[in-house]
């Protein structure tokens, strides 16, 4: 009798330590994925935020006397500008058309 009692004692520490153990190393796995998911989003945050800085060549047509020591023309814009066109503005219409409207 005492000794089925320790046995089914002794099974239920070893169950109840399983399940302990099984949701700790869980826990563990689950905080690493956030984690590694966390750093992941900075870096692409970091990517698409740093802007494109394009220096161009100095134009002799357009760029005459004392303004080509000044060098060509600079370009710094968004990574997710491309050449004057936003997306889903296949035209390239500005944002707000009727600003000269404006009083």
């Amino acid at each position: 009798m005492l000794s089925q009692l320790a046995k089914q004692i002794f099974d239920e520490v070893i169950a109840w330590w399983k399940k302990v153990w099984f949701e700790a190393r869980l826990k563990a796995r689950l905080d690493m994925i956030e984690f590694e998911n966390r750093i992941e989003a900075e870096l692409e945050r970091e990517r698409q935020a740093k802007p494109i800085y394009i220096e161009h060549p100095i134009d002799p047509v357009v760029q005459t006397g004392e303004s080509k020591l000044l060098g060509g023309a600079m370009e710094l814009k968004a990574p997710w500008y491309d050449n004057g066109l936003e997306p889903g503005r296949p035209s390239g219409e500005a944002e707000a058309s009727d600003m000269d409207d404006r009083p």
